[in-house]
């Protein structure tokens, strides 16, 4: 079954919020996941990956992060939920 994409509130570091959405793109080794930004008629969005300072954390990244499996991608997805809404 194939997962959903979603939309969420996320603040950004200005202080505005902005909707959200995930998109998991497939490519050679693995998946990226992509999340797309619309606000205030910027359209753009940056790829989903690991914090390099603290693993156990995500960031947003110009570059895309190889993720091995869709599973991991959409796991990572979720924890950043959980991440920016604590």
């Amino acid at each position: 079954m194939q997962q959903q994409n979603r939309g969420l509130q996320l603040r950004s570091r200005e202080g505005h919020f902005e909707m959200v959405s995930f998109e998991l793109r497939t490519c050679e080794g693995g998946f990226w996941m992509w999340v797309a930004c619309d606000f205030d008629g910027h359209h753009g969005g940056h790829w989903l990956a690991p914090d390099p300072t603290d693993p156990a954390r995500l960031i947003v990244a110009s570059q895309p992060y190889l993720w091995p499996s869709a599973g991991d991608a959409f796991a990572a997805r979720d924890r950043w939920e959980q991440q920016n809404d604590a």
